[in-house]
C-alpha cells in the first residue's frame, strides 16, 4: 500500500470518528447548567398524597415499590426529611463539591416520590427523563472518581463536570431516539399513517384531565385543531411527523454545539406542538433541553464576543484608513 493510500485511509478514519466531537465545556458553562438543573429539580419536586389508612398497601406497586416498602415516605415527617435532603443536595450539586454524593442523593430523593406517585395510580412519565439524567450523572461521576482517585470528591475540577455534561447529552439524545424507535416498532412502521387517529387520543387525554379534577375544561385551540383533523386526516400526519423526525434526529445533539442548539430548538418546538394539539405539557423536558442542549449562556457569551470582535476590527480598519 502506497504512502498516499495510507494517508487517505487515516484521514477517512479521523473524519469518521470526528463525527461525534469531544466537547470540552468551560467551568462557567457547567456551573450555569448545574444551577439551572438544580432550580428545576427544586421547583418540580413531586408532591405526595397520603394513603387514607397508614397500613394500606399501594394500589399499583411500580418499579422498586414491587420489592421495597416505600410507604413510609408518605408520612408528612418523612416527606419533609426527603425534601430537606434534596434541598441541601441541590446546594452541593451547584457548588460541584462532593458531586458524586450530591447527584446520588438527588437521584434517590427523586426516585422515591416518583415511584410512589406511579404506585398510587397516577402513572406518568413526566419525571422519567429527569430521574434518568440524575442516574446518569451519578454513575458517570462515580466512575470518574474511581478512575481519578477520591481526591476528586473535594476537588472535582472542570474535567469532571465536562465529562458528566457529555454523558448527560448522550442520555438526553438516547431518550428521544428510543422514543422514536419505540413508536416505529410498536406500530410496525405505520406510525405516521396511524397518526390520523390522534384525535381519539386527544379525547382520551381530555377525559383523563376531567376525571382527575372533575372540572370541565372549556374548548380551546386543541379542540378546533382535532376537529379539523377528523375531517382532514392528512393534517394529523403533517402535524405529528416532524415530531417523529425530531425524536429520531436527536442523535444530532452529539454532533457539536451548533447541532445541539438547533436540534434542541427543534425538539422544544415538537413539545409545543404536542402541548397545543394534545393538551400534554412537558415543561420539565423542555427545560432540560434548554439547559443542556441549547446552552443559552454559551451562545450569549459567544455572540457578545463576536460583536466585540467585529467592533474592534471595524475600529482598526477605521484607524488604518486614517
Amino acid at each position: 500500500m502506497s504512502s498516499n493510500t495510507k494517508t487517505k485511509t487515516n484521514e477517512e478514519k479521523r473524519s469518521l470518528f470526528d463525527i461525534i466531537p469531544r466537547i470540552e465545556f468551560a467551568w462557567w458553562e457547567t456551573l450555569c447548567m448545574r444551577l439551572g438543573f438544580a432550580w428545576l429539580l427544586y421547583n418540580r419536586f413531586p408532591f405526595l398524597e397520603r394513603l387514607p389508612h397508614a397500613d394500606e398497601a399501594l394500589t399499583f406497586p411500580n418499579g422498586i415499590a414491587k420489592w421495597v416498602d416505600l410507604t413510609w415516605a408518605l408520612q408528612p415527617e418523612a416527606y419533609l426529611v426527603i425534601k430537606s435532603i434534596m434541598g441541601f443536595a441541590c446546594i452541593l450539586y451547584v457548588t460541584g463539591f462532593a458531586f458524586p454524593i450530591a447527584s446520588t442523593a438527588l437521584f434517590v430523593c427523586f426516585l422515591i416520590p416518583c415511584t410512589l406517585q406511579n404506585s398510587l395510580g397516577s402513572f406518568s412519565h413526566y419525571y422519567q427523563m429527569m430521574v434518568l439524567l440524575l442516574l446518569a450523572q451519578a454513575l458517570a461521576s462515580w466512575i470518574w472518581t474511581f478512575a481519578k482517585g477520591p481526591r476528586t470528591l473535594v476537588q472535582p475540577g472542570t474535567a469532571l463536570h465536562s465529562f458528566t455534561t457529555r454523558v448527560t447529552l448522550q442520555v438526553l439524545a438516547g431518550n428521544y431516539v428510543l422514543c422514536g424507535l419505540t413508536k416505529l416498532i410498536i406500530s410496525e412502521g405505520k406510525w405516521i399513517v396511524n397518526s390520523q387517529y390522534m384525535p381519539l387520543q386527544f379525547e382520551k387525554i381530555k377525559m383523563q384531565h376531567y376525571y382527575n379534577a372533575l372540572v370541565e375544561v372549556p374548548p380551546n385551540v386543541g379542540d378546533k385543531l382535532n376537529a379539523y383533523a377528523i375531517d382532514n386526516p392528512w393534517f394529523s400526519m403533517m402535524a405529528y411527523t416532524p415530531g417523529l423526525i425530531a425524536e429520531l434526529g436527536a442523535v444530532a445533539l452529539l454532533f457539536g454545539r451548533a447541532w445541539a442548539l438547533w436540534t434542541g430548538v427543534f425538539i422544544v418546538a415538537m413539545h409545543y406542538i404536542i402541548k397545543v394539539t394534545m393538551n400534554l405539557n412537558f415543561q420539565q423536558h423542555e427545560a432540560m433541553v434548554w439547559i443542556y442542549a441549547a446552552n443559552i449562556p454559551f451562545w450569549t457569551v459567544w455572540l457578545i464576543a463576536k460583536a466585540l470582535k467585529i467592533g474592534s476590527n471595524k475600529h482598526e480598519l477605521q484607524a488604518a484608513g486614517k
